[in-house]
């Protein structure tokens, strides 16, 4: 799924005003965090009017969690703290799915070792 293609699904589902500046930084700061928490990659800056069709990193089936986070964040800045709690509990059980089936089908090779941190 495209960045783009995220923002324009936000727009259909949420018709509060909302600057698409903000909105497309939470994007960022998620898929960032997928990058770094669940594929080890780094840190990833999305920016705004240069990365709408940048692929983002989780596909079908998972890739729904983008919405639910947004419409999370957008539900918070309109003070919609029950929907807020229930687009973020739905948008933690895709995380955690995708992070599962993430590990499952990057294992490492046989016999790599692992280091530990310091």
């Amino acid at each position: 799924m495209k960045a783009g293609y995220v923002m324009e699904r936000l727009r259909e589902v949420r018709s509060a005003p909302f600057d698409p500046q903000a909105v497309f930084d939470e994007l960022s700061r998620v898929e960032s965090m997928i990058s770094e928490e669940v594929c080890r990659l780094g840190p990833v800056r999305l920016v705004f009017g240069e990365d709408d069709e940048a692929e983002l990193l989780a596909g079908p089936p998972y890739d729904g969690m983008y919405l639910h986070y947004l419409c999370a964040k957008i539900d918070q800045m309109m003070q919609e703290y029950q929907s807020a709690n229930t687009e973020m509990t739905v948008f933690n059980g895709l995380y955690d799915e995708y992070a599962k089936w993430y590990r499952r089908t990057h294992l490492p090779r046989r016999g790599a070792e692992v280091t530990p941190c310091v």
